[in-house]
């Protein structure tokens, strides 16, 4: 037994100094690594070897800027600066309506609404915790200590070679991130992952987060970086809904499909002010539902009212009455099955209708020298502030003086001052713009102590881009149901090709409508706006995303089978492809190209010589057909001649109660012949 114990302590004792050995080489391989001098940067560095400055202040925030379709991609925007990963986690809303009611914002979460989420967080770390920051210690030392053995241009031909296998972009999270931080409800997590963020080249920069395809419902996405929080709603429904208002507070609620634009009868819909039920109802057969917002009283004469019940009862008795800050917005929300929709209308929508009477009605205007600033640039702004009467005639106001305020990008105040008005309402001021401004949106508000005027100006700095993406096609009008290749190049500026860079491309479609003629800006080779921007901003529709690399030369060639035209759909569509380039320095750069698939190649539009006729009279049919670039062509016309009657579709009882119900009509088609026009060498023909 004797030989046995000491035989016991002997290994017990060589283990621990084996342990101590390791515990101090590890120690001084990190000093070792810390205290090595940088050494210079080369003109294009490794990828792992890009770093934060060290005063750059970690921060992201995450947003979106549409709902989706179930059969759309879902997608959010995320903004960081000195963040290398984000831990996701999506969660599925049981109640979207007690949801969204209990924001104060119903736009975004709050500072309370997050504060109220990590306040039931655990302050202190757990054993896993404690045992994964230890492993961590561990492998920055040895790989630390191991990087000083190692020349760089070896670290980084091995980093090329074998680092992207192994250094996935998006991975799933294990038991020890959900003890690090716990979720906010198991029952509602949909899904959790890591993904890995490369820096950005611009501070304002964004990268998309892709979600894919959901099923329809209210999602909770939660992201974290450390003690960093945000969140975000991403709403995926097939229910579109389309509201309109009147100043004395009538609402006209419209839900349609959002494929098909189809009404959605049946759907219950709910108007919410301050967490109650002002009006609820359900759309009739047309998808519509007509309400009528009642008239409160202004904050005014309900304090009127209440001093003279309190009259001779007291100093005390109104002593608890608070302040209101401001009207609600109204929330409308909409639900059919498993869809469900959001609409808000600000106070300003009924402005003039919870208020009978207002002190004095203020127009305004606020402008700059310039549109755009750049840091260390003086802002010279002037306004002009005007009372309106019950006439529309202006006059003068009766203040003598305006505060204003400017505010930049993060909403902190820059400049608050008071400033004189002339006898004609105006005022001037100037702001020097710090060279250390954030970039973005500048606010300007005059205040006169309750009328508000606005201006804005933007600061901006340009940093000349890396290289350049062309996204290109083999025509701007291609026949549907056939195979497309999208061309996608980078190159330097400096001529050389951006080779094996990783590509990251969307496909959307949209709606296209020809006319049959080209615009002048299109003859001289400027992009129509919309179609430049729109699926940036998240138009359109979707339809392929997928990942790819550039070769040797710079460019990718992408395959995509455009879908053939279909008898029930008498539409062309734009197929736009936009590419996301990421080089060897982590450097991202967009282009993005498009073309239209048609079905056919003529385009023919018809046009009367004027708009009413009487019984008897000869209506000329100018009928013109041109290619789709808007040259002329000869073709053969068919036409078809449709008469439309509209008659009172009858009310039900409900109906006949309703004052505020409007005579709805059915149309009623009924052919009443065709006839067949060939156009010449123009393209001109004409009809009697």
């Amino acid at each position: 037994m004797v030989q046995i114990n000491s035989r016991s302590h002997r290994i017990l004792t060589a283990s621990l100094i084996y342990l101590l050995v390791i515990a101090g080489a590890l120690t001084v391989a990190a000093m070792r690594s810390r205290a090595k001098v940088k050494p210079e940067p080369e003109p294009v560095p490794a990828a792992e070897e890009t770093v934060r400055p060290p005063d750059a202040k970690p921060f992201f925030s995450l947003s979106t800027n549409r709902t989706f379709g179930s059969t759309e991609n879902a997608r959010l925007w995320v903004d960081y600066q000195g963040v290398n990963q984000m831990d996701f986690r999506v969660y599925q809303v049981k109640d979207p309506r007690k949801f969204f009611t209990g924001l104060k914002d119903p736009h975004q979460m709050g500072k309370d609404e997050e504060e109220e989420v990590v306040s039931a967080l655990p302050k202190k770390k757990s054993f896993l915790e404690r045992v994964r920051a230890v492993k961590r210690w561990a492998h920055a030392g040895i790989k630390d200590f191991v990087r000083l053995q190692l020349r760089r241009d070896s670290r980084t031909a091995f980093n090329q070679k074998f680092r992207k296998e192994a250094d996935p972009i998006r991975t799933p999270l294990n038991v020890a991130d959900y003890a690090r931080v716990p979720l906010l409800n198991p029952d509602m997590l949909v899904t959790s992952w890591r993904e890995m963020l490369p820096p950005l080249e611009e501070e304002y920069d964004k990268r998309m987060i892709p979600l894919g395809k959901r099923d329809p419902g209210v999602y909770l996405v939660e992201a974290i970086a450390g003690d960093l929080r945000a969140y975000t709603v991403v709403v995926v429904t097939d229910l579109t809904m389309i509201d309109k208002t009147t100043r004395d507070g009538e609402l006209l609620i419209y839900t349609v499909d959002r494929k098909t634009g189809e009404p959605r009868p049946g759907a219950q819909i709910e108007v919410i002010k301050e967490k109650k039920t002002v009006v609820s109802g359900v759309t009739d057969g047309q998808g519509i539902l007509r309400a009528k917002i009642e008239k409160t009283k202004p904050p005014q004469a309900e304090e009127e009212e209440g001093e003279e019940e309190t009259e001779g009862e007291g100093a005390d008795a109104t002593e608890d009455v608070e302040e209101e800050s401001g009207p609600d917005p109204l929330l409308i929300l909409a639900r059919q099955s498993s869809n469900f929709a959001i609409s808000d209308l600000g106070s300003f929508y009924f402005s003039g209708f919870e208020e009978e009477e207002s002190t004095e009605q203020v127009k305004g205007f606020i402008y700059t020298d310039r549109p755009v600033y750049r840091p260390a640039h003086t802002v010279n702004f002037k306004g002009i502030v005007r009372a309106v009467d019950d006439n529309g005639a202006y006059r003068p106001i009766s203040e003598n003086s305006v505060n204003v305020s400017i505010e930049d990008p993060n909403g902190a105040a820059i400049f608050n001052k008071e400033l004189p008005l002339s006898s004609r309402g105006t005022f001037k001021g100037e702001i020097e713009i710090g060279e250390e401004a954030t970039l973005g949106h500048y606010n300007i508000v005059a205040d006169m102590g309750g009328p508000r005027s606005s201006g804005s100006f933007q600061v901006a700095e340009y940093k000349k881009p890396e290289y350049k993406v062309n996204v290109t096609t083999p025509g701007k009008y291609l026949p549907a149901g056939q195979k497309v290749n999208f061309n996608v190049s980078a190159k330097y500026f400096f001529g050389s090709p951006v080779a094996n860079a990783d590509v990251k491309y969307y496909i959307y479609r949209s709606h296209y409508y020809a006319w049959g003629y080209q615009s002048d800006d299109a003859e001289l080779g400027i992009e129509d706006e919309e179609d430049q921007y729109s699926d940036y901003y998240g138009g359109g529709d979707m339809v392929q995303e997928s990942e790819g690399k550039l070769d040797a030369r710079g460019q990718l060639n992408v395959e995509f089978d455009v879908p053939a035209a279909s008898e029930n759909d008498n539409t062309d569509y734009t197929y736009r492809l936009e590419a996301q380039v990421t080089d060897a320095a982590r450097r991202t750069m967009d282009g993005a190209g498009s073309f239209v698939a048609t079905r056919g190649n003529t385009v023919a539009r018809a046009d009367t010589d004027r708009y009413v006729y009487r019984k008897g009279d000869v209506a000329k049919i100018k009928v013109t057909t041109t290619n789709y670039e808007g040259h002329p062509v000869t073709a053969k016309v068919s036409l078809q001649f449709v008469k439309r009657t509209w008659s009172k579709k009858p009310k039900t009882a409900e109906e006949e109660l309703d004052e505020y119900y409007y005579q709805q009509y059915e149309m009623h088609e009924r052919p009443i012949g065709n006839g067949y026009v060939e156009t010449d060498a123009q393209g001109n023909g004409s009809f009697d």
